[in-house]
């Protein structure tokens, strides 16, 4: 068994690794206005410089994470950091749209070997007496990662390039690479047979689903594209389930998902994570267009968000041990419903209580994310840990995907409602219709007309923002309720403790 010294490291060098990869899929959005300055992208281009990592990304989890359970997980690991840190690296010095695209996805490429594996790794190296806290640490910065990441983007942003951060994240996972290395326990199953044709269909049906809920709210969900890339993910999953229900070696057993404690975990991640991108996308754009913060302002403003998950996430074995994780799961989720409704109800006038309301949002995630993340861990086969790492950060990127659609389209289809409704002038109602960027820049040119133009944005932003906050609200309702139905087994009686020791500093 490692020593407790090597476990803290090996800790701390896996959480590492974990947070430039979901931070490098949150910060680029904070700079693609930058982004479009320096190489004239259009809107479609800068969608893709964002959603390029992500299809990668969501694609390839399943395949690459049974290959490295049967090949190397270290190997693996070492190999996607080294491949994410270089082209996330050389993105930064990108002076061509369609190369800083192709480096983003190759950076996706590198993200699914290291994300599952730094999971898998933490999972087999603790003792099963600490391992929930091992998990617990994990999945908070997993949950705080993305804000983090965001953060940092802003700092940068005030004081270097858009690229800076693409730097700083490149050149920290190779860094990273070399403690991996050494830290990192030798694991492999020779005789774990792969499933090309499950690899192939987990591939068209992931990254079509998710181009397709990424496509929808900006080109329309009636559009060619979008149905088409929704249509090509539908019948992927579906061909992926029946080939893989009647496969001797399939990549992974769908009739797993028959348990109810594999069948919670998956959906207590997605609905989290669908709430938590919702947050993510509507809370910065309320703080900078309605509240007039600057980005960096909002980006700070989201901090409480952290703190709640970090605290909340490590105390989560502790309270997991005594009440058992079902119960646990429900009141995270419940917290985070409650934040949704007092977040869509909160004003311009009360940033004081909106920070008070991402910090409660903030706990309930820290509070549930573990739970959801145990149960899959604890319904796959111990043979296929990073398969079932894989699994977990698939439904972390589905919700993601599908919560950033959902609040973008409610948030749009409140927005015009709301709109069409006020009286104004065919100059002001034309810059209002561009959305609140294009009522601000055209304020000035439109005089008394642009003041209205501007107000009435506002107000319609603020009420299609309230409407996707409660809308969220309503699925993570669905999800407190979740844990007392279907009750899994391994939720009301947890066999592990809490780590006695204090967080790796």
């Amino acid at each position: 068994m490692a020593s407790d010294a090597r476990l803290r490291a090996l800790l701390v060098v896996m959480c590492t690794a974990l947070g430039l990869i979901i931070g490098s899929g949150a910060s680029l959005s904070v700079a693609l206005p930058s982004i479009a300055a320096a190489l004239g992208a259009s809107q479609l281009e800068l969608s893709y410089v964002v959603n390029g990592y992500a299809l990668v990304f969501a694609g390839l989890l399943l395949p690459i994470g049974l290959a490295a359970d049967r090949y190397s997980r270290r190997g693996f690991l070492v190999a996607g950091l080294i491949v994410f840190g270089t082209a996330t690296l050389a993105s930064g010095f990108a002076n061509d749209v369609a190369v800083l695209i192709g480096l983003r996805g190759l950076a996706g490429l590198g993200a699914a070997a290291v994300m599952p594996a730094t999971l898998s790794v933490l999972v087999d190296a603790y003792p099963p007496e600490r391992r929930t806290f091992a998990v617990s640490v994990w999945a908070g910065v997993s949950g705080a990662a993305s804000i983090l990441g965001i953060v940092l983007c802003g700092v940068l942003l005030e004081l270097f390039w858009w690229g800076s951060i693409q730097v700083v994240l490149g050149g920290a996972a190779l860094v990273v690479a070399v403690p991996a290395l050494v830290l990192t326990p030798s694991s492999r199953n020779p005789d774990l047979p792969l499933d090309p044709s499950g690899g192939v269909l987990a591939f068209l049906g992931l990254s079509g689903v998710v181009l397709g809920v990424i496509e929808g709210p900006e080109r329309g969900w009636t559009t060619p594209t979008t149905l088409f890339a929704l249509g090509v993910g539908l019948l992927g999953l579906v061909a992926f389930v029946v080939v893989e229900a009647r496969s001797a070696h399939p990549l992974l057993d769908v009739r797993l998902f028959r348990r109810p404690g594999l069948a919670l975990g998956s959906s207590l991640v997605l609905l989290q994570f669908v709430a938590a991108m919702a947050v993510f996308f509507l809370v910065p754009q309320f703080l900078q267009f309605v509240t007039a913060l600057s980005a960096l302002g909002a980006a700070l403003s989201l901090l409480p968000l952290a703190v709640g998950i970090v605290v909340a996430s490590g105390r989560s074995p502790a309270v997991m041990a005594r009440f058992g994780a079902a119960r646990i799961a429900s009141a995270g989720m419940a917290m985070m419903a409650v934040s949704l409704l007092g977040l869509g109800a909160v004003g311009d006038g009360a940033l004081y209580w909106l920070l008070l309301l991402l910090l409660l949002f903030g706990a309930g995630f820290g509070t549930a994310v573990t739970p959801g993340t145990q149960l899959i861990i604890d319904g796959l086969p111990e043979d296929r840990r990073t398969l079932s790492a894989a699994v977990n950060d698939v439904t972390r990127e589905v919700g993601g995907a599908l919560g950033g659609a959902l609040a973008a389209s409610v948030l749009l289809a409140v927005y015009g409602l709301s709109l069409s409704a006020r009286e104004l002038g065919d100059d002001a109602a034309a810059a209002a219709g561009e959305g609140v960027a294009g009522a601000l820049a055209a304020a000035d040119r439109l005089g008394s007309e642009g003041a209205q133009a501007v107000l009435a944005a506002q107000a319609s932003f603020s009420a299609g923002y309230s409407a996707a906050l409660y809308v969220a609200a309503g699925v993570l309702a669905v999800g407190a309720v979740l844990p007392l139905i279907l009750k899994p087994e391994r939720a009301d009686t947890p066999d592990v403790q809490a780590d006695p020791q204090p967080l790796p500093g």
